[in-house]
């Protein structure tokens, strides 16, 4: 029996060895280090989750900005889908998109009026006054710079009046004339084309046209008036046909500013509004750093601020009764 056991666990033993090429019998050199550290293998890193993608509360909002350019585009959209369909929801987004809009206006204003209360460049009052007291001052002194840009005129110049003894329209004029004369101390030439004489041109010096002097000045019409410098150095039409005191006296001042009988600053003193103008150069041209308007807000700004400063400095230089600066 003893005999029989040892064989079978010898023959078991046999089997095991030769199945254990990997184990100890195979390796003994390295000896029973059964406590010898096993490498541990590499974890997986665990998959970060990605959120599904369409959902509202992961996903960024897209946002609009709602400003003029919006309202501008938008606007005619929801004025017709609430005129289409009147629903509550329809009327309220257009009546508070327009509230909106009045809103943008009334912030722009309000800043604005801030702004132009202490920006003196703007301030239009500088052309014409808005208060009482000081527009009465400004048209005083508008009158007299009349006065005195007339009386040089009237040193250098005088009008000459093309006119016929039946035209009922010279009959007209001579009166406006006469005005002009008495206020403005202004000579007058009345020229007869027929002549006859009209009443009331006694107080002018008159002569009757025989050498044709009204064909050489194309003279087609009558009353024709005309601004004369003195020595035949220029003539400028005033008027052909019956023309009001005021406008006469207007076109009178302009052909003499033409004529270079006054100056430009004689002349503007003269307006019922200052003549205050960011461009004051004749061409008009302006030339500004392309760089600095493109990357300094306030560059271009300031270079339009002192422009009209130096136009509104020289609108400020009065002329005194003889027409000098």
């Amino acid at each position: 029996m003893r005999r029989a056991l040892f064989l079978l666990f010898a023959t078991v033993s046999l089997q095991a060895i030769g199945q254990d090429r990997d184990g100890y019998y195979e390796e003994r050199q390295r000896g029973w280090f059964w406590f010898e550290q096993q490498e541990e293998p590499e974890k997986e890193k665990p998959q970060e989750e990605v959120p599904p993608a369409g959902n509202p509360q992961e996903a960024d909002e897209e946002k609009v900005r709602i400003d003029v350019k919006w309202l501008r585009e938008n606007l005619p959209q929801l004025r017709e889908a609430a005129i289409n369909n009147p629903s509550r929801e329809n009327i309220a987004l257009l009546q508070y998109a327009k509230r909106y809009m009045l809103d943008l206006s009334s912030r722009y204003a309000n800043k604005s009026i801030e702004f132009m209360q202490f920006e003196t460049a703007l301030d239009e009052s500088k052309r014409r006054p808005y208060a009482a007291f000081s527009l009465d001052a400004f048209k005083d002194s508008q009158k007299q710079n009349i006065k005195s840009a007339l009386s040089k005129i009237n040193s250098n110049s005088h009008i000459w009046f093309f006119y016929s003894s039946t035209c009922p329209y010279c009959a007209k004029q001579v009166p406006v004339l006469q005005e002009l004369s008495i206020r403005f101390d202004i000579d007058i030439l009345a020229i007869s084309m027929d002549g006859g004489r009209l009443p009331g041109t006694e107080e002018f010096t008159n002569i009757i046209d025989r050498t044709g002097v009204s064909r050489r000045f194309n003279v087609r019409a009558t009353p024709t008036i005309l601004l004369a410098e003195d020595g035949g150095k220029g003539f400028t039409t005033l008027g052909e046909g019956l023309v009001a005191l005021p406008q006469l006296q207007d076109r009178i001042l302009l052909a003499a500013r033409m004529q270079n009988i006054i100056t430009d600053s004689e002349y503007e003193s003269t307006q019922e509004v200052r003549e205050i103008n960011v461009l004051s150069d004749e061409d008009g041209v302006m030339l500004a750093d392309k760089n600095k308007i493109e990357n300094d807000p306030g560059y271009l700004a300031e270079v339009l601020r002192q422009k009209l400063m130096g136009s509104m400095a020289q609108s400020a230089t009065p002329i005194n009764r003889e027409g000098n600066e």
